[in-house]
């Protein structure tokens, strides 16, 4: 039995949720990623009725279906309960979980992480999250996990075999109290050989979906999401946005919980999805070298990018004016894409017209 071994991950490429974060973190440098990658993360959403639900906004990708973690064809995705979990291996969590890493399997588990000494919540506040593991070292007595530190940046940490065990004691004893819902344990096997082309049609398809502020049970939204009719998608989510930065800065108190540098950091994520999408069909000849075109994706990546950093800099040094700034960023980012997308889409249209509808 090896008394240490780390299976490979390296940084993702979106990282401003950790369902994303996690599965990308594994699979990003497979040889068929960039295929797969590229011909989705195309379509957002967020939860248009968050006032009167008394809601946080919450902006993201959008992928379809309820369970977040099952999204990546490059993993196949074996799922347990945490009672079921517990009752199995409560004794024994560690020789279950130091096999399934040697065997080459990714456990993903739901832990408190009140107990993780690597992060914000250990003994401030009770926090239920998922917690990605890699490897172990049995003679430290420590798991290899990935997630956000104390500095608020995604990175490598060292967990105990203690801590682990308390946060999941921890969990149980929530939900026995029914003080959480169950977010479920997962465990992710890599499947080397899985093939995955580029798929134009998708893309054309998404991006009109896009900007029509509509999403289908297409290839990539392949379950039927019951929460559609709460959901805002695509351009459309600017509307809820813009608003939010209003309310931010005239009514601050009717917001639930306000959190712009999760919103703004996924808005950064999706332009810079958009514009890295342009450059890499382009470098793959599915679209012709426009450097125009391709500056024009990047000055839309930046003021996404300007109005997180902006919300940073208030956060840090208390700059005012700074909601307002970003409200004008995101009506001029909406302009932009009401003109980009649909240019983006004819050059698609005529530079790979056989893969595409009629």
């Amino acid at each position: 039995m090896l008394a240490k071994h780390v299976l490979p991950i390296v940084h993702p490429p979106l990282y401003g949720l950790l369902s994303w974060a996690y599965t990308l973190s594994i699979t990003s440098s497979m040889p068929n990623f960039n295929p797969w990658f590229y011909s989705n993360f195309i379509q957002v959403c967020c939860n248009k009725n968050y006032l009167e639900d008394k809601q946080e906004l919450f902006f993201d990708f959008y992928r379809g279906g309820n369970n977040e973690l099952n999204h990546n064809p490059f993993l196949l995705s074996s799922t347990l309960d945490t009672p079921m979990l517990y009752e199995i291996f409560k004794d024994k969590l560690h020789p279950f979980l130091i096999k399934k890493i040697q065997e080459g399997i990714y456990p993903v588990l739901f832990l408190d992480e009140y107990h993780i000494s690597y992060t914000t919540a250990y003994h401030a506040y009770p926090f239920p999250h998922h917690v990605l593991i890699y490897g172990y070292d049995e003679n430290r007595q420590i798991y290899h996990t990935y997630g956000f530190g104390k500095d608020l940046l995604l990175g490598y940490h060292e967990t105990t075999f203690d801590e682990l065990e308390q946060a999941f004691h921890s969990i149980d004893n929530y939900l026995k109290n029914n003080a959480i819902y169950d977010q479920y344990n997962y465990f992710f096997t890599l499947l080397p050989h899985f093939v995955y082309s580029l798929n134009i049609r998708l893309i054309y398809e998404q991006l009109g979906e896009y900007l029509r502020s509509e999403s289908s049970n297409n290839d990539q939204n392949r379950y039927f999401s019951p929460d559609k009719e709460f959901l805002a998608f695509g351009i459309a989510c600017y509307d809820h946005l813009i608003e939010h930065f209003h309310i931010l800065n005239h009514h601050p108190e009717s917001l639930v919980r306000a959190n712009p540098p999760r919103q703004l950091h996924l808005l950064w994520e999706h332009k810079k999805m958009l514009r890295n999408r342009v450059a890499y069909l382009q470098k793959e000849n599915n679209l012709p070298q426009d450097e125009g075109m391709l500056l024009e994706f990047l000055e839309l990546e930046e003021l996404a990018r300007q109005s997180r950093n902006l919300y940073a800099e208030h956060v840090v040094k208390g700059i005012p004016g700074v909601n307002e700034s970003i409200k004008q960023n995101l009506e001029r980012m909406r302009e932009m894409e009401l003109e980009l997308i649909p240019k983006l889409m004819d050059q698609l249209k005529r530079h790979t017209e056989q893969l595409l509808p009629a």
